[in-house]
């Protein structure tokens, strides 16, 4: 571990891997990620070599310790060489997993179930240090998940220049009537549009996408939210009809895998090939 005394004798690099926001912006085309919910520090491993752009690790609906949090989040990161950007998806708004992710070294948070502007108001805080918030100071793991990141003092830097994404995730009723307020609190980095809960909030069926009326406005009211205020907007992109709509409507970064679905399909489709070989093939014993 770097220390702030080690700074002053070994020279911080100024390059480093871009923040999400600066991802988000020099991008021609959505960001692409995937969502991690198996505990094994592998599988982070390779999503961060497989290419996508940032990676969510699901604390929210995983039993995930914060321990393996940050594992995974160094996983991702070392990987990918700072290439695939790892978010967390806290399981609330407490002031302990805030601060436990973002001392991870993570590249930022997502944040769920965000109704008001004044809940947001008390994540920003959470989140960023003094003067604008109240998080307190002690990122011992944050060096590691960023090769230019050498030091405490980098890590400060890097935080107060709000070089780290602070994401709620706009998922009901309440939220989309409170989108506006809630994307112009000072911090916020963008949202995520939570499908599954907001299609249930209006009385849906049960999915991740839908043509119903309700749905879609409330989908392009974020969207034009985002574009006015400048904001980048995201959510799932799991197939390609959703990706497609998700990207006409103006989203900035998509999730499109889930790590157990690729494994399970990965499972199905070696299966299924050999069994396509095997039962076409005349035994010649």
């Amino acid at each position: 571990m770097y220390t702030d005394a080690d700074a002053a004798a070994t020279p911080s690099s100024t390059a480093g891997p871009p923040s999400f926001i600066e991802a988000v912006q020099s991008s021609d085309h959505p960001l692409l990620g995937a969502l991690l919910a198996l505990s094994d520090p592998t599988v982070a491993k390779l999503a961060g070599r497989a290419g996508f752009d940032w990676v969510m690790i699901d604390q929210e609906h995983s039993p995930y310790s914060m321990r393996q949090v940050t594992e995974l989040v160094h996983a991702v990161q070392g990987s990918s060489g700072g290439k695939c950007l790892p978010l967390v998806r806290i399981p609330s708004h407490g002031t302990e997993y805030i601060k436990w992710a973002l001392d991870s070294g993570a590249a930022g948070i997502i944040v769920p179930m965000v109704q008001t502007a004044e809940e947001m108001e008390l994540i920003v805080q959470r989140a960023l240090y003094p003067p604008r918030g109240m998080r307190s100071f002690g990122p011992y793991h944050a060096p590691f998940a960023d090769a230019s990141t050498r030091s405490f003092t980098d890590y400060y830097a890097k935080a107060q220049n709000r070089r780290i994404a602070i994401l709620p995730i706009l998922e009901s009723r309440e939220a989309v009537r409170n989108a506006e307020a809630i994307l112009s609190v000072d911090g916020v980095t963008g949202a995520f549009i939570g499908p599954a809960d907001l299609r249930l909030s209006y009385g849906l069926s049960p999915g991740s996408d839908g043509t119903e009326l309700e749905f879609v406005e409330a989908l392009n009211t974020i969207c034009g939210i985002g574009k006015r205020l400048g904001k980048s907007i995201g959510s799932m992109g799991s197939t390609d009809i959703m990706a497609r709509r998700r990207t006409e409507q103006g989203m900035k970064f998509l999730l499109v895998s889930f790590d157990y679905n690729a494994v399970v399909q990965g499972y199905k489709s070696h299966l299924e090939t050999a069994k396509r070989a095997t039962e076409s093939t005349t035994s010649m014993i």
